[in-house]
């Protein structure tokens, strides 16, 4: 899952050929609910109609920024929330010498995000100020020699930044979201093994998708509106 940029691609390529005329008219409807509410020559009694989409975005786990799938909607022109969800498992075994080892990883997180658009040089682009809270867990769990153990991590982020998001024109339904900023980072460390147990903690500040572990400047997604 970490830093798997081709699931973006294969995202944006699927729901734009399948949906092409449903994302260019909602497409203006987006902007013309953002132009209402920067012209006020522009501007309509009608209330704004509410708007979804659907994406992937990072969420910054123990080993770095992991793909999370992401739901956006938006209520009033110029202001986004997204929701954010990441899971997955995989296990194996692997032979060596002194016999087989076998091993299991799964990772759950959650987010939820704020963004605002602040400026629109076009309508193809906004530049934003976004705001996030997460929460990554991550365990790790093995067997070698007859022996177990455990090691489970726990990451909760907070995240101030701006960015912009940009649509395609060609691809006027999809939108890639770029964005850095201060990352705080909250992370607890247990671990067992042979019936003992550890635990450790620490924080630190980064720029975009970093956390304690690892260094990653920049915050990487995509949507698409429906």
């Amino acid at each position: 899952m970490r830093h798997n940029l081709s699931i973006y691609a294969v995202l944006a390529a699927a729901l734009t050929l399948a949906l092409p005329a449903m994302g260019q008219a909602r497409h203006k409807r987006v902007h013309s609910q953002d132009a209402d509410a920067t012209d006020p020559s522009q501007a309509s009694d009608a209330a704004p109609e509410s708007i979804w989409g659907v994406g992937a975005a990072y969420l910054p786990g123990p080993a770095g920024a992991l793909d999370a799938i992401s739901v956006t909607y938006r209520g009033v022109p110029n202001l986004d929330f997204d929701g954010m969800l990441l899971g997955g498992a995989a296990s194996g075994t692997v032979s060596t010498t002194f016999g087989s080892a076998t091993g299991a990883g799964s990772d759950f997180g959650i987010g939820a995000q704020a963004r605002y658009a602040l400026l629109h040089p076009s309508q193809y682009l906004s530049f934003q100020l976004l705001g996030r809270l997460s929460y990554v867990t991550g365990t790790l769990t093995g067997t070698a020699g007859g022996a177990s153990g455990s090691l489970t991590t726990d990451v909760f982020g907070i995240f101030l930044g701006g960015g912009f998001e940009g649509f395609i024109p060609f691809w006027s339904n999809v939108s890639v979201e770029v964005s850095s900023g201060l990352n705080l980072g909250f992370e607890g460390t247990s671990a067992s093994a042979g019936g003992a147990t550890a635990s450790a903690g620490g924080s630190a500040f980064g720029l975009g998708a970093s956390n304690v572990n690892a260094f990653v400047p920049f915050n990487l997604a995509v949507h698409y509106y429906f």
